[in-house]
């Protein structure tokens, strides 16, 4: 009675404390002081087996810690859920509750350093022992050591991690390194140690599991005095009796082990340890109220998503509307500009047209122009031969004078001739002087008449030369040019 009244004395004097603490919403630096008080009373409440007053206190935490989006609290507390469920022997709880220390431990930063990432590993190889799934714990265990190593901790503060692989090995039958590293451990840790009671449980699994049943009741009575005088792990005390009455029964002392059953099942009702029917009914109302929460929170959750994507839909509706109020204007606006491109292309069509029909204008000028040179040049040349006649009979000089002005109104008709044919066939000249930089001027007035298509005939007359000489100046013009015998040498010039 007077252990029963020193742990509510405890539990009394750490509620005590919390009622100082305002519980609502918290600051980050008055949230964090929160937490660390609230979670060392969760630690003396399981350490004294007050585990529904642990587990309430842990939720309350959580809550104050999703208000605040404090990712390190939910991470601290779900590693004492994880716990609290195995010793209630719910694996699957304990179980998914490994994998949400693991998320939040990510998510605060706690996995990125080694330090952090050991005691994730430990706490999830712990869990994943006290629900018998051995390999896994064996596996996170191997990585929690492998850090430990890596971060030089002194062998005096890797008990828990040692001491856990040595149980791992007994409850496997790697009997041989268990004792290994149970020996190793027992040199450092004295009787007075905090850690002497798990020590002494560890020493009597192992003897028990080697059928030294003698040997294993001297270690869990050892084990059983350490909590008496320590007054610490008292939820191990259930297990230990539990034991103790089974290695009696074995050795045929059944009164004793009958008292030691008895003792272990009142003391579980007293502590309210991990074997209370009445406790483990209380974890299941608590859950359910606990889960109709959460529920009630996802439907709110589910309430809001509807209303985002109502209103999603809403601007989504907006968005089609401005679309289709954009594509409108654009085919608008296209539409105008191929109006407009077509006018233009119209107007240009008929400058064009224009252009061609003034060009046709002067073309057909430009041959009037040539066929009255000839009639001009015929007449010039009668009168040129009747002056001849003159010349014999009167003045030499008048003859001369009267010749020259032909000869000079000649030149100049030529002239006027050359400055119309430039202008309606601009580039002809400056193409043909690129093509065949050889040719003379008169090969130049040649190559203008023979584009108008005028015969040998007509050109030797507006030339004032024979026929002969006109042919001539076409073969060698067509050897300037480069033209073979079946070459035509009008369709040759005309494509310039």
């Amino acid at each position: 009675m007077n252990e029963m009244r020193e742990c509510w004395n405890v539990y009394i004097g750490v509620m005590l404390l919390l009622l100082f603490i305002p519980f609502g919403s918290y600051g980050k630096d008055t949230l964090k002081e929160y937490a660390k008080v609230e979670l060392k009373a969760v630690d003396q409440l399981i350490g004294t087996a007050y585990y529904p007053e642990a587990y309430d206190k842990i939720w309350s935490l959580m809550s104050s810690a999703d208000d605040e989006n404090n990712t390190k609290i939910k991470y601290q507390a779900y590693k004492r859920l994880t716990l609290l469920y195995s010793i209630f022997y719910d694996s699957l709880n304990a179980l998914n509750s490994v994998d949400s220390m693991f998320y939040y431990a990510e998510k605060s930063g706690v996995l990125s350093t080694a330090s952090g990432m050991q005691k994730v590993y430990y706490t999830a190889a712990h869990t994943h022992r006290m629900n018998r799934n051995f390999q896994k714990a064996k596996e996170y265990l191997s990585v929690s050591h492998s850090l430990l190593d890596s971060l030089q901790i002194p062998f005096s503060d890797q008990f828990y991690v040692l001491s856990e692989e040595a149980h791992l090995h007994t409850l496997t039958g790697n009997f041989k390194q268990s004792e290994k590293i149970l020996k190793a451990i027992s040199k450092q840790v004295s009787a007075q140690h905090s850690y002497a009671a798990i020590l002494y449980s560890m020493w009597g699994d192992l003897y028990s599991k080697k059928g030294k049943i003698n040997e294993a009741l001297a270690y869990y009575y050892k084990s059983l005095k350490t909590i008496n005088e320590h007054h610490k792990r008292l939820g191990l005390r259930v297990e230990l009796l539990k034991k103790i009455s089974q290695l009696n029964s074995q050795l045929g002392n059944y009164k004793k082990a009958f008292e030691e059953m008895t003792a272990s099942k009142e003391l579980g009702d007293q502590l309210f340890g991990s074997q209370s029917a009445r406790n483990k009914k209380l974890f299941e109302i608590k859950d359910s109220y606990r889960k109709s929460i959460e529920e009630n929170k996802q439907y709110r959750k589910e309430q809001e998503l509807k209303l985002l994507k109502i209103q999603q839909e809403q601007l989504n509706q907006q968005l089609i509307y401005l679309f289709s109020i954009l594509c409108i204007t654009i085919l608008s606006a296209s539409f105008i500009i191929y109006l407009l491109k077509v006018k233009h292309q119209s107007k240009q069509q008929l400058l064009e047209e224009r252009s061609k029909a003034e060009i046709e204008i002067k073309k057909k000028e430009l041959t009037v122009t040539s066929l009255q040179l000839i009639e001009k040049d015929k007449l010039l040349k009668e009168i040129k031969e009747g002056l001849e006649d003159v010349k014999q009979q009167k003045s030499d000089a008048a003859v001369d004078r009267i010749n020259k002005t032909i000869n000079l109104n000649t030149a100049k008709t030529w002239e006027d001739f050359e400055a119309r044919f430039i202008q309606v066939n601009s580039e002809f000249y400056n193409t043909l002087n690129t093509i065949h930089e050889s040719l003379t001027r008169n090969d130049l007035k040649l190559c203008a008449l023979i584009k108008l298509n005028f015969s040998s005939k007509e050109i030797a007359q507006l030339l004032g030369i024979s026929t002969d000489s006109v042919n001539k100046g076409r073969y060698r013009l067509r050897k300037k040019l480069g033209l073979h015998r079946d070459d035509n040498l009008f369709s040759y010039i005309s494509s310039i």
